[in-house]
C-alpha cells in the first residue's frame, strides 16, 4: 500500500515537472512557432482575410518623448537590425527575396527613414529604397504603412518585417497580389512617423 502511494506521488511530481517545462518553453516561443530571438519584437496579426491582413509592429516600451524631426538610429538598434537581417538572409538566401521600400512624397523625415531601411536591406542584398511612387491610393483613410506581396510569400514578408521591427512600430496593411514575384515585395511608408530618442519610427493616428 505504501509503495503504491509513493509511486503515485512520484508520478504526480514527474507530470508537474513536465508541465512546468512546457510552460517555460511556451514563453520562449513566439507566434511563428520558432524560438524568439533576443531583442526581436514579435509581430501581431490583428485580422486576416483572403486578400489582405493587418499586422502590428509593437511599439517600444518607452514612447514618452516623440518628435516629428528625424532621429538617427542608436548603435544598439542598428546592430540588432543587422543581426536580424543576417539571420533572415541565411535562412532564405536560396529563395532570393527582395523588399523595395517606397515613400509618399512630402515629408523629409519619412524619406530619411526609407533610406535607412533601404541601406540595411541592401547591406545583405535583400532590397533597397527606391525613389518615386507607383501606387494609386485613396485620398482618405489610407494606412500609415502598406505592404504588398503574393499570398504565397506572406510568411517571408512577415519575417522581413520582424527583422526590421526594431526600426519601426505601427500597423501595416498587407495586400496580397499573386502576380508579384518574391523579388517584388513592397513596403510603402504613407503616414507621418514620430521618433523616440533611440530612433525608432512610430506610425500612428496623430492628431
Amino acid at each position: 500500500m505504501l509503495r503504491s502511494i509513493a509511486s503515485g506521488f512520484r508520478s504526480v511530481h514527474l507530470i508537474a515537472g513536465g508541465l512546468l517545462i512546457l510552460l517555460i518553453l511556451s514563453f520562449l516561443v513566439d507566434w511563428s512557432g520558432e524560438p524568439q530571438r533576443s531583442g526581436e519584437s514579435p509581430l501581431v496579426v490583428l485580422s486576416e482575410a483572403e486578400d489582405a491582413q493587418w499586422i502590428r509592429l509593437p511599439a517600444p516600451a518607452v514612447t514618452d518623448r516623440l518628435d516629428r524631426i528625424y532621429m538617427a538610429e542608436s548603435e544598439p538598434l542598428r546592430a540588432q537590425v543587422l543581426q536580424n537581417l543576417g539571420e533572415f538572409r541565411a535562412a532564405y538566401q536560396q529563395l532570393a527575396p527582395s523588399l523595395e521600400v517606397r515613400v509618399a512624397p512630402g515629408l523629409k523625415s519619412r524619406q530619411r527613414l526609407a533610406e535607412r531601411l533601404g541601406a540595411a536591406l541592401s547591406h545583405f542584398g535583400l532590397g533597397r529604397a527606391r525613389a518615386g511612387f507607383d501606387l494609386a491610393l485613396p485620398g482618405q483613410a489610407r494606412p500609415a504603412m502598406l505592404a504588398r506581396c503574393s499570398g504565397r510569400d506572406a510568411e517571408i514578408l512577415r519575417r522581413l518585417l520582424a527583422a526590421l521591427s526594431p526600426y519601426l512600430a505601427g500597423d501595416v496593411l498587407v495586400q496580397f497580389d499573386d502576380s508579384l514575384r518574391i523579388d517584388e515585395i513592397g513596403l510603402y511608408l504613407l503616414g507621418e512617423p514620430r521618433f523616440n530618442e533611440e530612433g525608432v519610427a512610430i506610425f500612428g493616428n496623430w492628431e
